[in-house]
């Protein structure tokens, strides 16, 4: 897929937030999702292939969050656009996996391992 503006990423990606259900909504109007061409050198340097990563999330889970109301200032959730556009053909699929890489990450936040993931089918 050619590579798209952010602004046309952003598009889509907001009308994935929208979709999603009331309970995901909720945790993003505390955590902040941000988009990256690519990973951090941070996350290069502990990787074996960073470009290959779509998504992450740093911080603690929400289990561990002393106010239910404020995450901590460190809980973040990071879209990678090239490797998502990487991975895609069009438009709808970039959605879909969108989508996929954000519940992934989202299920992180609500304390998931990556088992975890898997077992709800969103490894």
């Amino acid at each position: 897929m050619a590579r798209m503006s952010i602004r046309a990423f952003d598009r889509i990606l907001n009308q994935v937030i929208d979709e999603l259900p009331d309970e995901f909504a909720d945790v993003l109007e505390r955590v902040p999702v941000i988009v990256e061409r690519t990973p951090p050198p941070a996350v290069w340097d502990t990787m074996e292939a960073p470009e290959e990563l779509l998504g992450l999330f740093m911080g603690p889970p929400i289990e561990e969050w002393e106010l239910a109301e404020a995450p901590p200032e460190t809980a973040v959730i990071y879209l990678f656009q090239d490797a998502l556009e990487d991975t895609c053909t069009d438009r709808a699929e970039l959605s879909r996996q969108i989508r996929i890489t954000l519940l992934h990450e989202l299920g992180h936040c609500l304390g998931f391992d990556e088992d975890g993931l898997d077992r709800i089918g969103l490894g």
